[in-house]
């Protein structure tokens, strides 16, 4: 017969934004820093600033950011962290010459982390060994420890499918061991990409602003006026 003990362990989710506030607080300084150099600059050349002037600034600032923002999304450097899937933490006890086993759903390339460590409640007495056993979707045993008191596997899955753990007692008396069993895959993301979508979103409206100030809408509508003009000399007898 085979007893288990459910053991829950407390975690605690992060609050996302802990780590996107560092990220946040970096673009605000970098967005000071590129306003004072250009204002810096343009003192220095005693350039009159007119509300022009200005747009024009603003529509350089406001396309750095967007061509910043765009780089930190999509050609910043990545990095992988490993997502767990699938968990098993649990004391077993074996009876003598028994054994138990776990099954669960593998995909190719997922990482696989097997610990299993007797538990000793007398402090004088020896470490009992267990046999630990890895068998893939075709049955094939692709790792075994049958001696060692104390085993830890991490292993990368080459196939798709059922994987099942085995745990067997060689001992006649009855052992309990505390069994940890983690389902990982590798994901790959981009640090910078929060505060590329952070960089892109506030370029709208100080693209907005220089477009104003600069008069760019002013000219569109005085070029348009004009050439309705044009078209309306020329369908006219």
């Amino acid at each position: 017969m085979i007893s288990m003990t459910e053991v829950v362990l407390d975690t605690q989710p992060a609050t996302w934004w802990y780590s996107i506030l560092p990220l946040i607080i970096a673009g605000v300084v970098i967005l000071g820093v590129m306003f004072l150099i250009v204002l810096g600059l343009l003192i220095a050349r005693r350039v009159t600033i007119t509300v022009k002037t200005g747009g024009a600034v603003t529509l350089t600032l406001a396309s750095v950011l967007l061509l910043s923002g765009l780089w930190c999304m999509g050609l910043s450097p990545t990095a992988t962290y490993p997502e767990t899937k699938d968990g098993f933490y649990q004391s077993v006890s074996i009876d003598g010459l028994g054994n138990w086993s776990y099954s669960l759903s593998v995909e190719e390339e997922d990482s696989l982390m097997v610990s299993v460590s007797p538990e000793i409640r007398d402090p004088n007495a020896s470490a009992k060994a267990c046999r630990v056993y890895v068998y893939d979707p075709d049955g094939v045993a692709v790792w075994s420890e049958t001696t060692a008191t104390y085993t830890y596997i991490n292993i990368r899955a080459l196939k798709t499918g059922v994987y099942r753990v085995e745990a067997a007692n060689p001992n006649r008396e009855a052992i309990t061991c505390f069994v940890q069993i983690t389902l990982s895959r590798e994901v790959t993301y981009r640090p910078l990409e929060p505060l590329g979508q952070w960089l892109s979103l506030i370029s709208l409206p100080i693209f907005g602003l220089g477009i104003w100030a600069s008069g760019i809408l002013e000219i569109l509508k005085e070029r348009t006026a004009k050439q309705a003009g044009i078209a309306a000399l020329k369908d006219s007898p």
